[in-house]
């Protein structure tokens, strides 16, 4: 890279190339607001990790669903604070169905401070083997500075399950 060199013009002084400090200043003021508002943004995840976490929840009560109807049976939904099971029968809450696309037992968990502030819901969700619920249910996840929650409903014939942002 090449030095700065003074630009010599007749009868003018002599000029260096390069920025001024005003320049300087107004691109540091730029940067520092920059830094300033985006920042924080990066550093604070906790409401794009609710919404991941509510949207990934109902999708666990679609394949639910869906899995009740492929397999012929009964499949509950049992939810509760930080984490939520699937099983064949609710009266038998051991029996945790495997999920067929990981190999593992059908279960979730809320973290990074995210739970389930209306649960448990009694009595639990269950769909039968035509995939239709036994009862409505409304489940409420939220994070622990209560900022944004999210509600999951189920319709009650059809089994719908819709997700609603709301704030304070």
């Amino acid at each position: 890279m090449k030095l700065a060199q003074p630009i010599v013009a007749k009868n003018r002084p002599c000029n260096w190339v390069g920025f001024t400090l005003i320049e300087m200043m107004v691109v540091l003021v730029l940067v520092g607001i920059l830094g300033a508002y985006a920042i924080p943004k990066m550093l604070n995840n906790s409401a794009a990790t609710l919404d991941a976490q509510a949207k990934t929840f109902a999708s666990d009560l679609r394949r639910a669903q869906l899995l009740a109807t492929l397999r012929g049976v009964s499949l509950c939904v049992l939810a509760g604070g930080s984490s939520y099971s699937i099983v064949y029968q609710c009266t038998q809450p051991s029996n945790t169905i495997i999920d067929p696309v990981t190999g593992q037992p059908f279960v979730g968990a809320f973290t990074n401070g995210v739970a389930l502030t209306n649960a448990p819901v009694a009595p639990p969700l269950e769909f039968n083997n035509l995939g239709q619920p036994n009862r409505a249910a409304s489940y409420v996840i939220a994070p622990s500075n209560g900022l944004t929650s999210f509600h999951i409903n189920v319709a009650a014939l059809t089994g719908y399950v819709s997700t609603t942002a709301v704030s304070p």
